[in-house]
C-alpha cells in the first residue's frame, strides 16, 4: 500500500485553492485569517492523527471510516472494529465536546473541496447511542463569569490596566461598554462608529427606542455587522474616550505601530499582568463582556439573569434574551443561556417559553 508520501503538498494545495472562501457562501466570501488559519491547522493535525492510526491516506481518499474512526478516538473509546492497529498508535484521549464539533466543522468543509459534500455526519451518528452525552455540548452559564459575579470591581480592573497599557485599558472599557470581544475592540474605530436610530438600514436587528447605536462590524466573527445601543453615560464615557486615544477620525484603538496579531498579544500579556485570569482574579477579561450582558438584561427587565437567582415573565424574558443576543452578535435567543443562565419564568408563571 502507497504512503502517499505527498499527502502534505495536496493537502497545502487543496488549502491554497479554497480555504479563503467561506463555508457554503454563494457570494465566496472570504473568511477571516483567524478561521484560515484553525482551519488549516485542524486539518493537517486530523491527517497527522489518521496516519498515526495506520491510514496511510491522501486527502483525496478521505470516507466516512475514517471520520468514524477520528471520532472514536477523539471520545477515548476503542476503535471501530477492522481498524488497522499499527504499533505505537496513540491511545484514544477523551476531548471536549466542543473540541469535537470544531474539528468535525473543518472536516465537514473539507469533504465538500473534495467532492464529498455530506460525508460528515453529526457526531452522534458515530457513536452508540449511550455515549451521544460525549459530543453534547452545553452552552448554558452554570455560574455567574461577570467580574460581578466573582466579586471583582471592573472599574478598579480597567483602571489598573489602563495604568500599565493605555490602549489596553481603552479596550477594556469599551468590552465592558459595549460587550465587544477583544479582538472587536483592539480593531474599533470610534469616530466612525456611532449611527443616530433613524440612520439604520431597514433590516437592522436594532430596537429604535435608543437613540444611536454603535455599528460593530471590523474583527466580528464572519465579518457580521451588529447594532449595539448606547444606552448610558458609562458608554459615552468609554466612546469620547476611545475617540481621544485613537485620534484623528480613521484611526482604531490598537497601539499605533503593532500589527493586528502583535496588538491581540500585547492586550492578553497585559491582563495577565494585571491579574485578570481566571488562576489569579477567578475571571477574565471575556468576564466583561458577560458584564455588558447581565446589565443590559437588568435594564430590559428589572430583574437579575436567572443564573443569578433572578425571575421574571416568560414572554418578558424571551424577548431580552433575544435583545441580549443581537447585541453581543449572536441571532438566537438561546445564545444568551452562555451568558445569562437557562431561562426560567417566576413561580406560577408557567413552563419554560
Amino acid at each position: 500500500m502507497s504512503s502517499n508520501r505527498d499527502w502534505k503538498k495536496q493537502l497545502g494545495q487543496l488549502l491554497e485553492r479554497h480555504n479563503t472562501v467561506h463555508a457554503g457562501s454563494r457570494q465566496h466570501r472570504q473568511v477571516s485569517y483567524r478561521t484560515m488559519a484553525a482551519r488549516a491547522e485542524g486539518l493537517f493535525r486530523s491527517f497527522v492523527m489518521l496516519r498515526a492510526l495506520g491510514y496511510q491516506l491522501a486527502p483525496y481518499g478521505l470516507g466516512g471510516r475514517h471520520i468514524a474512526h477520528l471520532v472514536l478516538h477523539w471520545c477515548g473509546l476503542p476503535p471501530p472494529e477492522g481498524a488497522p492497529p499499527p504499533p505505537g498508535a496513540p491511545a484514544p484521549k477523551r476531548r471536549s465536546a466542543a473540541y469535537l464539533q470544531q474539528q468535525l466543522s473543518f472536516l465537514r468543509v473539507f469533504a465538500g473541496w473534495i467532492g464529498k459534500a455530506g460525508m460528515v455526519h453529526p457526531a452522534r451518528y458515530y457513536l452508540p447511542k449511550e455515549h451521544h452525552a460525549l459530543v453534547r455540548r452545553n452552552v448554558t452559564a452554570s455560574y455567574d463569569h461577570s467580574l460581578a459575579g466573582q466579586g471583582i470591581d471592573a472599574a478598579a480592573v480597567v483602571q489598573k490596566v489602563a495604568a500599565l497599557d493605555p490602549w489596553v485599558g481603552v479596550q477594556l472599557q469599551l468590552m465592558w461598554a459595549f460587550g465587544l470581544r477583544r479582538k472587536e475592540a483592539v480593531m474599533f474605530c470610534p469616530h466612525l462608529a456611532e449611527v443616530p436610530a433613524g440612520a439604520l438600514p431597514a433590516n437592522a436587528e436594532a430596537d429604535t427606542k435608543y437613540l444611536s447605536f454603535l455599528a460593530v462590524r471590523r474583527g466580528t466573527k464572519g465579518g457580521r455587522l451588529r447594532y449595539t445601543a448606547v444606552r448610558n453615560p458609562m458608554q459615552r464615557e468609554a466612546l469620547a474616550a476611545a475617540c481621544a486615544l485613537a485620534g484623528r477620525p480613521g484611526a482604531h484603538v490598537g497601539k499605533p505601530g503593532l500589527s493586528l496579531k502583535q496588538s491581540l498579544e500585547r492586550f492578553s500579556y497585559i491582563v495577565r499582568k494585571a491579574g485578570l485570569t481566571r488562576a489569579q482574579l477567578g475571571a477574565t477579561s471575556h468576564g466583561l463582556r458577560h458584564q455588558f450582558a447581565h446589565d443590559l438584561y437588568f435594564e430590559l427587565t428589572g430583574a437579575y439573569a436567572p443564573v443569578r437567582g433572578g425571575e421574571t415573565d416568560p414572554a418578558t424574558m424571551a424577548a431580552a434574551y433575544l435583545e441580549v443576543a443581537h447585541q453581543v452578535g449572536h441571532g438566537r435567543l438561546q445564545i444568551s443561556g452562555a451568558y445569562l443562565g437557562a431561562r426560567r419564568p417566576a413561580a406560577g408563571m408557567g413552563g419554560q417559553p
